[in-house]
């Protein structure tokens, strides 16, 4: 998919996205892409493993051959499947892998365009980054949302008969008042995390842009809605 096909990106007044930036399908976008980092970092991880080890065992008999051929095709679908999942989710202006002829391209053709140019085996690169740092966002978007959501919802717990296990006498509170400040607690801090989440999808399609495309994009300023959240938050 081409950035000229995405519809125009909806945008929220910055003051509304400091305050609420679950309103901005961006936010969602970046939320989804975390979660996906660890399966899918896990499997390039494991394949591109797999792949290579076995292939350049096996080179001294030619199997490893055919293997280090399939392994670099899956790669390069892998690729691709990044590539678009960055465009859609989080508006990332990645540039076109090769070069397409304009009239029928042989097999032999398409391995030497793909082989000869750069963005292959930076997408190598790609993918092996989505493991560890897939695994590192996908564990602090779980414990930021899970922490946020389960204070939010104390008062609700209290209201429906649960327990909230915690000692309120300590902060002058009863406990009717401490369910409701762990609430507002919650409310501020999934707003925080949803501005984190949102800073490392903006991160995530910046190196999208430089490692899965053939040449480097223009440079693109970070969310201008980050640089409002200090002074709402003050406010």
């Amino acid at each position: 998919m081409s950035e000229s096909s995405l519809p125009p990106p909806f945008r929220l007044p910055p003051a509304v996205l400091a305050v609420a930036p679950f309103l901005d399908p961006r936010t969602w976008g970046a939320v989804a892409y975390l979660w996906l980092g660890f399966p899918l970092g896990l499997a390039w991880f494991v394949g591109m493993t797999v792949g290579f080890a076995t292939g350049i065992a096996l080179t001294i008999v030619w199997i490893g051959l055919g293997i280090l051929a399939a392994t670099l095709v899956a790669v390069w679908g892998a690729e691709g499947l990044e590539r678009q999942l960055a465009i859609l989710l989080l508006g990332a202006r990645v540039p076109a892998r090769r070069a397409r002829p304009a009239g029928p391209e042989s097999a032999g053709g398409w391995a030497r365009s793909v082989l000869g140019g750069a963005a292959l085996w930076k997408g190598i690169v790609f993918l092996a980054l989505r493991f560890p740092l897939g695994l590192a966002g996908w564990v602090f978007s779980v414990v930021s949302l899970a922490v946020s959501f389960a204070l939010l919802a104390a008062p609700w717990v209290r209201l429906l008969g649960g327990d909230v296990n915690l000692d309120f006498d300590g902060w002058g509170l009863s406990p009717e008042d401490g369910v409701w400040v762990l609430s507002i607690v919650g409310a501020v801090g999934l707003v925080v995390s949803l501005h984190l989440h949102r800073a490392l999808g903006w991160l995530w399609a910046r190196l999208a842009e430089q490692l899965l495309g053939a040449a480097a994009p223009q440079p693109t300023a970070p969310p201008a809605a980050l640089a409002s959240v200090p002074a709402a938050s003050a406010a």
